[in-house]
C-alpha cells in the first residue's frame, strides 16, 4: 500500500504537479503509482487565490475523484463546511459569500465524494486530528474503525464532530476532527494509533511520537504552501516515510477555463 497526502489546499493548485496527477485528471482507467492520493481539507478560502481558481480547482479536484474513485479521497476540512452547508453554522475566518453559491452548488452536487475520515490499518486521516479525550468522551465503546465511527456520525449530522477548542477561540475542552489544534492532539493522541492531519501550518511534514508507542506517529502535513506532501509506503509490519516536493508550474485558469 502506498499513500501520498496533501495538507490544506487553499485553492493552491500545485498538488496537479506532483507523480503522475495531470494525466490521470484527464484520463481515466490508467495504472497509477500510487494506491491512494488523500486529501485532508480546506479545498476553500486562502489569502492568495482567486475565486476563480479556488472553483476551479475544486472541479479539477472533483474529476480526479470521478476518474479514481476507490484512489482518491476527498476529506472534508473546517473551512469547506461552510460552503457545503452554511455560514451561519460552520462559519470560520476567510468566508467569501460573493464565492458561497457555485461553491455550495458544487459541494452539493458531489456530496458524496466527501467524507470526514479514512483508515488503513492502524492509521487514520482527518482534517485536524483526533484527540483522546474528546473521542473517548463522544464514543464511549469499543470502536472496530474509527474512520466508519467518524463517516456514521457525520451522515447523521452529530453536532459534537464540529467542536471548536479554546485554542481555536471556540468554547469547548478540545475541538472535534474539524477544529482540533497540534496542540490538542499532541499532547493526548488516541493511543495505538498513528495520525496523518492538516490544519496547523507547518513548514515541513512534522513528525510526533505517540507517548511511550515506537509504533504510532502523528505526522502533520499542512506543508503544501511549501510544496510539499507526505508519502507513506506499508508493509507488514514497518511503515516507511519521505516528503516530496516539487516546483510549481500550474498556470492559472482564466474565467473562460471556468465557464467553459
Amino acid at each position: 500500500m502506498k499513500t501520498i497526502t496533501f495538507g490544506d489546499l487553499h485553492g493552491r493548485t500545485i498538488w496537479e504537479e506532483f507523480a503522475d496527477i495531470k494525466i490521470l485528471i484527464e484520463t481515466p482507467h490508467l495504472e497509477t503509482e500510487y494506491d491512494k492520493y488523500i486529501f485532508v481539507g480546506d479545498y476553500t478560502d486562502s489569502f492568495e487565490e482567486t475565486n476563480v481558481t479556488i472553483l476551479h480547482n475544486l472541479k479539477r479536484l472533483i474529476q480526479f475523484k470521478s476518474n479514481y474513485p476507490d484512489k482518491v479521497v476527498l476529506l472534508l476540512g473546517n473551512h469547506d463546511l461552510q460552503y457545503m452547508h452554511s455560514f451561519d453554522q460552520y462559519g470560520c475566518s476567510g468566508f467569501r459569500p460573493e464565492a458561497f453559491f457555485d461553491l455550495n452548488d458544487l459541494f452539493r452536487e458531489n456530496e458524496m465524494m466527501f467524507q470526514v475520515a479514512y483508515q488503513y490499518g492502524s492509521t487514520v486521516w482527518t482534517h485536524a486530528g483526533i484527540h483522546r479525550g474528546w473521542y473517548q468522551y463522544e464514543f464511549p465503546f469499543e470502536s472496530v474503525n474509527i474512520a466508519e465511527d467518524l463517516n456514521g456520525a457525520y451522515q447523521q449530522h452529530v453536532k459534537s464532530l464540529f467542536d471548536c477548542g479554546h485554542t481555536r477561540g471556540g468554547y469547548k475542552n478540545q475541538g472535534g476532527p474539524f477544529w482540533a489544534d497540534k496542540s490538542e492532539t499532541s499532547t493526548k493522541p488516541l493511543k495505538g494509533i498513528s495520525q496523518v492531519v492538516g490544519h496547523t501550518p507547518q513548514k515541513d511534514v512534522v513528525t510526533v511520537q505517540v507517548s511511550k508507542d515506537k509504533d504510532h506517529t502523528l505526522y502533520y502535513v499542512d506543508c503544501l504552501m511549501h510544496n510539499k506532501a507526505l508519502q507513506m509506503e506499508f508493509t507488514e509490519h514497518l511503515v516507511a516515510t519521505q516528503t516530496i516536493e516539487v516546483e510549481p508550474q500550474t498556470k492559472y485558469p482564466s474565467i473562460e477555463d471556468i465557464y467553459e
